[in-house]
This record gives C-alpha cells, structure tokens and sequence, in this order.
C-alpha cells in the first residue's frame, strides 16, 4: 500500500450505524471496477456504506482471510487501513482502549450472500519493553527513547494472512506442538512514523503484539506452512524507497501459553535478509537482471530496541529493497516465497512509461521469487530471483498486493496512487511468462474527464485464492479469488451516488461511517488458457 500523507481523502471514524438504515435512491450501485480477459466474471458481495446486520461497512478495506466455519459458510476477515493523522480517525481516541484500524468480520453463505458483519478485535494483550510482560494496556510499555506511536492507537493494519487450522501445528508422535486454529496476523504500515506493531488474532477476536517480529512498517507477516517445529515468517516492510528491507523471524512452536506462543510466534530471533555485495535493489538489477538466481544470507537483527535504534541495524545488517510490499508462500511448495516490490528507485526500465500512456508516471517495481533449500529450515541457505522487473508489457504501474495459485500463477494488484493510470488486476505465469490484464477499473469513474469522474486514486487489494472454499466439487473446475476495491474520496460524496444525499446532515453521517468508497468482490476464473490466449 503507498504511504499516503493526505488528509482529504482518507479520511477514517468509528463504524457508526447511519440512523435509519442506509437509504437507497433509484441509481445502481457503482460498477468500480470490469473483467476485461475472457474467461473472467466478478460479482461484488458487498459495498462501503452497506448496512449489513447493524453494521455499516467500513472503507479503506485491505489484507483479508477466510476461512470454513461450524455453520459450514466462510467467515471473512478484512483490516481496515485507517491512518492514524485521520481527522475523523481522531473523533474516536481513547484513552482506555484501541482505536484507529478494525477489523470486519463478514459471514458468507452458500448461495454467495454476505448475511452479517460485525467489528472482529475484542481485546489486544500489548509488549511491556521494559519488563518483558504482556499486559491489558500499552501505556508506558513502549522502548526507551519511542516520542511517538505503540499506544491505544493502531494505525494502518494494511495487508493481511490467514493461516488454516493445522497451520501452525505440528504432531511428534503424541505431542502437539502449536495451535491448532486458525490466526490471522497483520502489522502497522504508517512509514517512520513509529505506528510499526505486528498483531496476531485467533478466531474469537483475541489480539496480541509480536514484538520480536520487530518494529518495521509493516506490509504484512506471512507464516511458513510445512509442518514442523520451526515457525519461520517472512515480514514485508513497505517503508522508504530508500529504506526497507525483507525480514525473516523463526521461533518455536510450544505446548503451552497463548495460541501466540504455543504458534511460535513469541519466542524467536529476527533476522533481515542480506545479498552479499548487493547493497540495494538497483545494484541487483544492474548486477544480476532477471531470471538469475542469487544466493542470499539472513542475519540476525535487534527487535528490542526503540524503533529508530532498529532502523538503523536493520539497514546496517541488511540489503535495502525498494518498498517491499506483498508477499505469499507457494501453496504447492513451502520453500518458496513470492514478493514484490512496488518501486524500483528510479530504474530506467521500470519507469519507462506505458507506450499507451506516454503522459503518465510509472514505476512498474519488480516480482521477486526467494527459494529455500527448506522452508522449515532457513539456514540451510536460500537463493533469490527477480521474475519481473517492471519493463515488461503490460507495463505495471506499482504492483501491490499479490495472490498465488496452486497451479502457479501469480495475481498482482496494482495501486498507481494518485495517477491517471487506471489501475488493473493483473495475472503472471512464471512456466512461460506469459502476462495478462484480468480486470481493469471502470474508466466511466475513474479515467480523467469522465461524465461520472470520482478520482485518479483508486486500487484493488487484498486478494486472497479461495478456491478450496467456493469449489463445488471435483468437477467445478473454475478458480475463485475474494478482493476488495479502495475508492480514495469519501464515501458519501461521490463513490456511492446510489446513497440518497437528501441532506448536508445525512452526507455527513455516511461520509463517517464509510470513511471512503470501496467495495468487497468475488472474481471467478474459469480457464487459464482463455485469460493467457490473446
């Protein structure tokens, strides 16, 4: 997710009921965003500014998990990333609970229907620095020398994993190491501005601070799933250009204590991933190119200091990467780690523009593939690959967030920022590195001039396979994808025109609530071949 400095249009408040329900004119709700290859349908299930049970969905939707429930629906998990210098965002501080980002939980049924939503986080079990204790507030647990941030505020949860019960578990002979259920983990992306926690949650909404995953602006923390006693996790820091790295925590599954640390995810090292004599993204790609494997190391780093004081030993123990964003672990093989990086440091080929675009900005960033000699056990080696490196056709213009599939394809979101670029899904496959276009934002809404124009700031995020879930059985053959659309104007303005604007007062009840437009999707794919034959 870009790091967005803008008061205007991302705007964040409590999730408040809009009194009365939400009233509907005669128009249709917005169409954001289209399939454009064949073989591609997407349905939205659910809109920012749907009242949903008593729940108004909220914007800025991003990082979400699903998973099959007792009832035998999908519960849906989806972060919200509300900035913490939001001025609605402000309206909702407390002094005695957190605040700032939620979380939604959506059930969806059988027939496709969301039939309820509800704020998922009960509680959070924050990291005293100085004592080495959880406990029930945050206050005055912060490291020595923090001015700012690790407080009931929790500032811009951005991309998400939900790792399936089994995940992070592991049988020797009798024993169980591990939890059993599911978890959901997600970390604060809000630059330098000491917003930088990573949170885990089990299923009932309880929340805990991973501290030794360190202080970093967080794209998102990503659990290795081979089984085994290792916890190994790939964290993603999307922070300076300049300034970010790839991290890498391994701990030990346990029998005892909170599902966190019986996870493993509470007792291990921090390391941040070095190429030696590669001191920064562009020197790879002036060194090594595309398609050239390099081995890589991970060292060890501090994770108990202030975050400044770990800035600076990250980036003296690590190579620095250009805003990783991103990432998954292949679901067919465990010791291999998609990634990607959203900027490229002004690389020529990476920011050559779209011939079809001449007049915009781009930075087409890069597609990165890290394998281990085994995911289980890192220091065993691994070695790194840049599949793509943003000069390719269709020329992406900052690739986001990512999905994989089992057959090996890779989904990429694109979020231009505030660009007239209009932002697509785009599908990769490494066998024979064929790339397509799989759907595009309505340019009726989104493309400058345009009779229904909202913004130039819009992008898709969060995508997650969902095919296990939807699939019917073994003759359903289709893949299905849930993603979620960010329209980057507030809600009641101009994102959801089909919303009755009757009044300045009811405007400013869903421009609240909604904090912005956006939207919740199903995308199905029924056949490769049709998506990669042009």
């Amino acid at each position: 997710m870009k790091n967005r400095v803008k008061i205007g249009a991302v705007v964040a408040a409590v999730a408040v009921a809009l009194s009365g329900g939400a009233a509907y004119s005669s128009l249709r709700k917005p169409a954001y965003i289209l399939p454009v290859a064949s073989g591609v349908s997407i349905k939205p299930i659910a809109y920012t500014g749907d009242k949903i049970t008593s729940t108004v969905v909220r914007g800025i939707p991003d990082g979400m998990g699903a998973y099959k429930n007792a009832a035998g629906d999908i519960t849906l998990l989806s972060v919200h990333e509300i900035p913490s210098y939001s001025p609605l965002a402000q309206l909702s501080k407390s002094s005695t609970s957190q605040w700032g980002v939620s979380i939604t939980e959506f059930n969806y049924n059988k027939f496709g229907r969301i039939t309820s939503a509800k704020d998922f986080i009960k509680d959070i079990k924050y990291y005293n620095y100085t004592t080495g204790a959880y406990g029930d507030t945050p206050i005055g647990g912060a490291p020595a020398g923090t001015t700012k941030g690790l407080d009931w505020n929790i500032s811009r949860f951005c991309s998400a994993t939900l790792v399936q019960a089994g995940g992070l578990a592991f049988k020797d002979g009798a024993t169980t190491y591990g939890y059993e259920g599911p978890v959901f983990l997600s970390g604060e992306e809000d630059g330098d501005s000491g917003y930088a926690r990573g949170f885990a949650f089990d299923m009932d909404g309880h929340g805990i601070q991973l501290p030794r995953m360190g202080l970093a602006s967080w794209e998102n923390l990503m659990p290795n799933l081979k089984s085994g006693m290792n916890t190994v996790v790939m964290g993603n820091e999307d922070g300076s250009s300049t300034d970010s790295q790839l991290f890498m925590y391994v701990g030990k599954k346990t029998t005892t204590g909170t599902f966190a640390d019986k996870a493993g995810l509470t007792n291990g090292d921090l390391h941040v991933m070095s190429i030696p004599e590669i001191a920064n993204d562009n020197a790879f790609r002036a060194k090594y190119g595309k398609n050239n494997p390099v081995a890589v190391d991970f060292k060890k780093t501090i994770w108990n200091a202030n975050q400044a004081t770990q800035q600076l030993d990250h980036a003296a123990q690590g190579t620095e990467m250009t805003r990783v964003e991103d990432g998954e672990w292949d679901p067919s093989n465990p010791n291999v780690f998609y990634f990607i990086t959203t900027e490229s440091n002004k690389d020529s080929g990476a920011t050559k523009p779209n011939p079809a675009e001449p007049t915009f900005s781009r930075d087409g960033g890069a597609l990165w593939r890290l394998t281990f000699v085994d995911g289980q056990k890192p220091e065993l080696g691994a070695k790194l690959e840049m599949l793509l490196d943003g000069s390719e056709d269709p020329y992406l213009s900052k690739p986001d967030n990512l999905g994989l599939t089992e057959d090996g394809i890779v989904l990429i979101q694109e979020d231009p920022g505030n660009n007239a670029h209009v932002s697509r899904i785009v599908a990769f496959r490494p066998s024979d590195k064929k790339i397509a276009v799989l759907a595009e934002f309505n340019k009726d809404y989104f493309a400058t001039g345009a009779a229904q124009f909202m913004t130039i700031d819009e992008e898709s995020s969060g995508i997650i396979n969902v095919t296990k879930l939807l699939a019917t059985g073994p003759s359903d053959k289709n893949h299905y994808f849930f993603f979620n659309a960010q329209v980057h104007t507030t809600g009641g303005a101009l994102a959801r025109p089909d919303l009755s604007q009757t009044s300045k007062i009811r405007k400013a009840a869903i421009d609240k609530a909604t904090i912005e437009g956006g939207a919740y999707y199903l995308m199905t794919i029924s056949s490769w071949d049709s998506v990669f034959t042009k």
